[in-house]
């Protein structure tokens, strides 16, 4: 069961969300490398929220994670439609 808070995780555990939510809205301006941070943005989102599974979920991992999904999503409908010439 998850009893602690986020906020209260040690060490370097405590920067994977927040990470995670900067590269997921970096992502969206910066077309060139998009795909690239959205990726960093899910993986730092999903190590976040699988590790110490004593503290809650934090919100900036699992908005970062969707963000970056979103992003990834989008990426991949633009780069379909692109392959089949519309």
């Amino acid at each position: 069961m998850r009893r602690f808070p986020a906020k209260d995780r040690p060490g370097k555990d405590a920067w994977l969300g927040p990470l995670s939510l900067c590269l997921g809205l970096l992502s969206w301006p910066i077309p060139a490398g998009g795909v690239v941070l959205a990726l960093g943005a899910v993986a730092c989102g999903a190590v976040s929220m699988g590790t110490r599974t004593e503290y809650r979920l934090d919100w900036t991992a699992v908005t970062g994670t969707t963000l970056a999904v979103l992003q990834l999503l989008l990426s991949l409908m633009l780069f379909a439609m692109t392959a089949g010439g519309h």
